[in-house]
């Protein structure tokens, strides 16, 4: 494959440029203070101190997560849950290594650990659908009636490799004909530098998400996207709640109450629009009040969220992916749905 790595320091004066701050986080919030009751379930707690989530970026996507935190739902169980930004892969890794509780990533990377000799396991679901778009620097042409004939020879920024939206991309290339070989140049990047590789000319096609799409839009880098793989994939496990099988052994009655608060976040954001606009507000400071409007509206009309159960085609469609793109081999031991997610707990959420 044509790939290109570019180098975290070789951005920095593109994202002064941009106008954009880094999309590495510490935080998304500040550390909750955890409740001195026990939670309503009655059921002990087991696990003492911070529950910290690595996200791969600060996405809107994970709204319903934020909104939870937020809300004080993780508090009122006696859970203090925490966010924790780290690209590259490196939630992954935290959670490999134990520094983290729970990632929140695709089901895929837990497959492709597991198939390393990992022993992961979603819990619950947060993104039901491809939030990955592809959008086109301003300059570049693109024929809607010959998408595959546009993109070659083109360099395509596609996140991290082996990360959700690079296997995506590398899927939906080969669907349109193109060896990603030979046809286009992958550059391989941290999510959320995309605008910085367009804004530098080191890159002609985003693949990106919300809410650097309404950024890039208004900054005048791009037009609205060329590709949606929310519509073009359905209905897809894209970015779910990871443990280790450890902690779901040791810890039920903390996965349990972890679930519930979650699946109060979620019920939040679909039901409650200011809210939801409120929490983004919140968590995307720089944003504008339309660029939040343009991003919810992406991310409602997608049908990004839909509840915190783990649909069993919706992971057959994720792996089928990861396997097309060659990024999840498993052949000698397949992951299955079984194999993947546990469902006792977004099951018997309260």
């Amino acid at each position: 494959m044509k790939n290109k790595l570019i180098p975290l320091a070789a951005l920095a004066a593109a994202f002064a440029l941009a106008g954009c701050s880094a999309p590495a986080k510490a935080a998304s919030s500040p550390p909750a203070k955890a409740a001195s009751s026990p939670p309503a379930s009655g059921q002990a707690i087991e696990h003492n101190g911070a529950i910290v989530i690595a996200e791969p970026v600060h996405n809107l996507g994970y709204l319903p997560l934020y909104a939870a935190i937020d809300q004080g739902y993780f508090t009122d169980a006696g859970l203090d849950v925490q966010t924790s930004t780290l690209g590259g892969g490196a939630h992954v890794n935290a959670l490999l290594s134990g520094d983290v509780w729970a990632f929140i990533g695709g089901l895929e990377s837990a497959a492709i650990a597991n198939a390393k000799g990992a022993d992961l396991i979603g819990i619950a679901g947060v993104v039901d659908r491809a939030n990955v778009y592809w959008t086109a620097a301003k300059g570049v042409k693109i024929d809607p009636n010959d998408l595959a004939g546009s993109l070659k020879g083109l360099r395509i920024a596609a996140s991290r490799h082996a990360g959700s939206p690079e296997i995506d991309t590398l899927y939906e290339l080969k669907k349109l004909g193109l060896d990603p070989a030979k046809d286009v140049t992958i550059v391989n990047n941290d999510s959320g530098t995309e605008l910085a590789l367009i804004q530098s000319g080191q890159a002609d096609i985003a693949v990106t998400s919300e809410p650097n799409i309404s950024k890039g839009i208004s900054g005048g880098l791009w037009s609205e996207p060329i590709m949606n793989l929310p519509k073009e994939l359905g209905k897809f496990a894209y970015s779910d709640i990871v443990v280790s099988k450890a902690t779901v052994a040791k810890e039920p009655h903390t996965v349990q109450a972890f679930v519930d608060a979650l699946n109060k976040g979620m019920h939040d954001v679909l039901t409650d629009r200011s809210l939801a606009t409120r929490i983004a507000k919140k968590e995307f400071p720089t944003m504008s009040d339309a660029d939040i409007k343009a991003t919810l509206d992406r991310s409602y009309n997608d049908g990004l969220w839909d509840g915190i159960a783990i649909d069993a085609s919706a992971v057959k469609i994720d792996l089928t992916v990861a396997r097309d793109a060659g990024l999840l081999q498993d052949s000698a031991h397949p992951a299955t749905f079984d194999s993947i997610v546990d469902t006792e707990f977004f099951t018997n959420t309260k």
